[in-house]
């Protein structure tokens, strides 16, 4: 879902300003705050991740993603709150999809975790295509700025849906047999 929303808003986003009335100049400056948040955003999420249960740090990444993407969609009556908007949202989005390697980690068995990971990120690459080829539909079809930035929002709700789910689930599995052994020598 993270990478829907990167490659959308990389590959459309210069367009989308554009549409608002801004100057290709303007546009390209706001559209270059967005990965310009992402290396603060990593960092700051790495940090919580290590003090915090990550899971619950991540899901929060991932809602505070689709408040400030939706945000975008309402900052047209200024380029500098837009820009503030793009960069925070680049921030906690980076962030959070930066994570989600870290998280896939935890989640498999160790003899299986670079599979998993594998897995995880090679399936995540469809929803940077789909991303994409999205920003193209989105464009065709007309659609106000607010509406496709509400409708951006979307991927990044059900992300940290997602992720309450699975720390809920993992919560009631037992521990595996390594685990139990390793708590036992503890």
């Amino acid at each position: 879902m993270g990478l829907l929303i990167f490659y959308l808003l990389t590959s459309w986003l210069p367009l989308l300003i554009r549409e608002t009335g801004a100057s290709m100049s303007q546009a390209s400056i706001i559209t270059a705050l967005f990965p310009l948040g992402g290396g603060i955003g990593v960092l700051i999420l790495g940090a919580l991740m290590d003090k915090i249960n990550p899971n619950k740090v991540v899901a929060v990444g991932w809602l505070l993603t689709g408040v400030f993407v939706c945000l975008v969609g309402f900052s047209t009556s200024s380029l500098a709150l837009m820009g503030v908007m793009v960069f925070i949202a680049g921030s906690i989005m980076n962030g959070a999809q930066s994570s989600m390697p870290a998280l896939a980690a935890g989640f498999y068995p160790t003899q299986g975790r670079a599979t998993g990971v594998a897995w995880m990120l090679g399936i995540g690459r469809f929803g940077g295509i789909l991303g994409a080829f999205s920003g193209a539909f989105l464009m065709q079809a007309q659609l106000s700025f607010e509406t496709i930035f509400t409708l951006l929002a979307i991927p990044a709700f059900l992300s940290a849906i997602a992720l309450l789910i699975k720390y809920r689930v993992s919560q009631s599995v037992p521990a595996t047999t390594d685990e139990a052994r390793s708590l036992q020598k503890a």
